[in-house]
């Protein structure tokens, strides 16, 4: 089923992750173009492209989001070569790095360094492609998280900055919904990626209790979420702004 996708240029960031590999091949498949960000190694996610096929729909974009210089300039060679932007997937994050930490005992350059990377980088990317996007009439996608909306304890920088990027997305779905441009937030549950299995020796308990604490009993996975942010980017979307979709199996009520 043709979902309006085709020939269309999108970019996500975190690209080299398993969340954002599974959403890039997603888009190739629907038949956009893709740029791949990220500051890690791309090679595992452009070797899954190029085993779908779709090597001419795919290309690579360098960016440290917690570097402004990196984001202008990145984004800057983007736009030399897509005057329009058609959805950003704003999917850059640090999680893997992050410890269950009492508030008291929180490193401040700990939360400094969650808050620059993962909210003063999503609104550069938005702000450094907002040109393309406006003229594109483009759609945006935020990913936060569910433990925003439950309130998880001893992980306060990343429930807060969480917190942080729904109230961005709100406040931009008014402000840049004058431009034609929707904006548009995801809410993942607990999903079974490395980055999550590096969360510590009780992950397997921690993965247990939530997924018997959802309505469907069965581990998220990276994919599960390609759906939902296709959607999202799709003409299929088009009155759909300012929204928060959790995507968890049942595990928040929203």
């Amino acid at each position: 089923m043709d979902i309006g996708l085709k020939g269309k240029n999108v970019v996500v960031t975190g690209a080299a992750g398993a969340i954002g590999r599974e959403i890039c091949a997603g888009f190739v498949s629907n038949g956009a173009n893709v740029i791949g960000a990220d500051i890690a190694d791309l090679s595992e996610t452009s070797e899954y492209i190029r085993s779908l096929g779709k090597a001419s729909q795919w290309s690579t974009s360098k960016i440290d989001i917690g570097s402004a210089e990196s984001v202008q300039e990145e984004c800057r060679k983007i736009q030399d070569r897509h005057s329009e932007i058609h959805a950003l997937v704003n999917n850059a994050a640090i999680y893997a790095s992050l410890k269950w930490t009492p508030m008291e005992q929180l490193d401040l350059k700990e939360w400094d360094l969650v808050m620059n990377i993962n909210v003063r980088g999503l609104y550069l990317m938005i702000r450094e492609l907002l040109p393309a996007l406006k003229a594109a009439k483009g759609k945006v996608i935020n990913f936060t998280s569910d433990a925003a909306l439950r309130g998880g304890p001893f992980m306060l920088h990343y429930v807060s900055y969480k917190g942080a990027v729904i109230g961005m997305t709100r406040a931009l779905s008014t402000e840049l919904g004058a431009y034609g441009i929707t904006v548009n937030a995801v809410a993942p549950g607990l999903i079974d990626t490395p980055s999550s299995q590096s969360l510590g020796e009780n992950y397997q308990e921690l993965l247990g209790s939530v997924v018997q604490s959802q309505a469907i009993h069965e581990p998220m996975q990276s994919r599960d979420m390609v759906g939902t942010v296709l959607y999202l980017a799709s003409s299929w979307s088009d009155a759909v702004t300012g929204q928060l979709c959790p995507v968890d199996r049942g595990l928040v009520k929203y």
